[in-house]
């Protein structure tokens, strides 16, 4: 077995043409020599910037849980309309229209399948008899 570390340096080069930074080893130029440009990212909604930018109770509990509500919705289905780009390339997919998650509870109510995150919480014995 080959322990031999990788090291592609600091991340202190500054590519000329776009501004983003790279690393010193990194051998791509991230915007091949300023041919792709990036739209400027918007401002993001109003609510979240309350919620990451503020110092009030509401705000510091949900900088608190962030992981935590990242990890709830790990665990949700993801929907949307999805257009493979035309041409060769990375898989990568569009999403055109509206992107939908859906969660469900950690418990099951009566008589309901389960779903989502509710098939990853089984003993083994559960998984069992599911399967």
């Amino acid at each position: 077995m080959n322990n031999e570390q990788f090291n592609i340096g600091l991340m202190n080069v500054i590519c000329r043409f776009c501004s983003a930074y790279r690393f010193q080893g990194e051998p791509l130029n991230c915007c091949h020599n300023g041919k792709v440009r990036l739209p400027s990212l918007q401002e993001g909604p109003l609510l979240l910037r309350r919620l990451l930018e503020s110092d009030n109770h509401e705000a510091r509990n949900y900088r608190d849980n962030i992981r935590n509500y990242n990890a709830a919705f790990s665990f949700a289905s993801f929907s949307a309309d999805v257009i493979m780009p035309p041409g060769r390339g990375p898989y990568c997919f569009r999403l055109q229209g509206h992107t939908n998650h859906f969660i469900s509870g950690l418990h099951l109510n009566n008589n309901e399948r389960r779903k989502y995150g509710q098939v990853y919480i089984l003993d083994s014995a559960e998984a069992i008899q599911t399967k």
